[in-house]
């Protein structure tokens, strides 16, 4: 799969929409777009000709059109809310079928821009105000204030113990603020709603999600991961190596499938490994210790527990019931706790991403810090087989 470089991305949105270009200063930069509600499109550790790490729908974006269901243009941080299904849904009318026919994305964070309110050379901000009314009949009245910033990629691996020695590296980070600023109360009686940040990644036959998850007995903790979203994963796809305390899931782009962790047993770091680009990835948010309203459940049925939903999930695209298919990407998606806020409160879910690129054994050394496993290991866990589905 041939991608373009950083720079012939960014030429290429500058052609259809406006593009605020971030650096930090040392070769990393980042593309946003304030007409797609202030997303991160792509970044790079190398400047212009360097690597373009996120998914980008050319097609949709060169074509002018809007799709009243959705429009995926892409972007490595795109901001979204939950719940997408259930009785609480902001995705389905009321008293539609919760089946793909009948789904379609609310304009505030589909098709709605954000406003730029500041700007420097390595941040942005931006804000909405809008409305949105759940499957329920209740309409929240919410403003959104996002900023995105590009940190020095040196702090940004500190975090996580990393010596970026024989590495380039960018990180990127979005502070998501959703505000009540209606009259009413939002309760879990009328439905409440979460903070959804989506990281969108081209796909490659061997791109391997790695999630850390809390071990211990399912009675203590809940399942460890929740994967039939669409249907029963095989070990070409999906591997939980207990010993460890890792998931592995493949993000080829040629079946739909989807997985998620609950409270119980999410850590507040994931990544990917892709071993044609030779390129790992970091996401890392802000976990509370604790969430007493739960979190927004996304399933696409009427639920017993609306707030016993996933605190992050992984999709791999592919095609789907009508033939067709979205991308094809993978994504590593963060969401916040379900929000029951007064009016004049808010909440701000913070979601971060690091990239790195270089010498192999210092991506291997990276590899093992975080994850605690190397990326000869990781490319085990998917061989030449990977993805056969019959």
């Amino acid at each position: 799969m041939i991608q373009n470089n950083f720079g012939q991305d960014v030429e290429f949105l500058k052609k259809y929409v406006e593009t605020i270009v971030l650096t930090n200063g040392q070769g990393g930069q980042v593309a946003v777009v304030p007409d797609y509600q202030g997303r991160t499109m792509t970044c790079t550790a190398n400047n212009d000709l360097g690597n373009s790490y996120g998914w980008i729908n050319y097609d949709l974006i060169a074509s002018g059109q809007r799709d009243p269901v959705v429009n995926l243009y892409g972007g490595e941080d795109r901001f979204w809310i939950s719940p997408e299904g259930g009785q609480f849904s902001l995705f389905f009318d009321p008293g539609d079928p919760m089946d793909l026919a009948h789904w379609r994305t609310p304009a505030l964070i589909d098709t709605e821009p954000f406003d730029v309110v500041a700007q420097d050379e390595s941040s942005v901000a931006f804000q909405k105000r809008g409305q949105m009314t759940n499957y329920s009949r209740f309409t929240f009245d919410m403003q959104f204030d996002r900023k995105v910033m590009v940190p020095d990629p040196a702090s940004a691996a500190a975090r996580f113990s990393i010596n970026l020695d024989g590495l380039r590296a960018v990180a990127h980070e979005s502070h998501n603020r959703l505000t009540n600023v209606g009259d009413q109360d939002w309760k879990p009686e009328t439905g409440l709603i979460g903070i959804w940040v989506l990281c969108m990644n081209a796909p490659s036959p061997r791109a391997t999600v790695v999630i850390p998850y809390q071990t211990g007995s399912d009675a203590e903790r809940g399942p460890i991961v929740n994967a039939d979203y669409f249907g029963k994963l095989g070990a070409d796809r999906l591997q939980v190596d207990d010993s460890r305390g890792l998931i592995y899931f493949l993000g080829d782009g040629l079946f739909r499938s989807k997985l998620g962790l609950q409270l119980g047993r999410v850590k507040s770091t994931m990544g990917s490994w892709d071993p044609v680009r030779q390129a790992l990835s970091i996401v890392d948010f802000n976990l509370p210790a604790e969430a007493p309203t739960g979190y927004t459940n996304n399933l696409w049925e009427i639920q017993d527990n609306p707030f016993a939903g996933d605190v992050i999930n992984s999709y791999n695209d592919g095609p789907n019931e009508t033939g067709g298919m979205l991308g094809p990407f993978f994504e590593l998606e963060t969401i916040s706790p379900a929000l029951a806020l007064k009016p004049g409160e808010g909440y701000t879910h913070l979601h971060r991403t690091l990239r790195l690129e270089g010498d192999p054994d210092a991506l291997n050394r990276a590899a093992e810090t975080v994850f605690g496993v190397s990326l000869k290991e990781i490319e085990t866990k998917f061989g030449e087989s990977a993805g056969n589905h019959e």
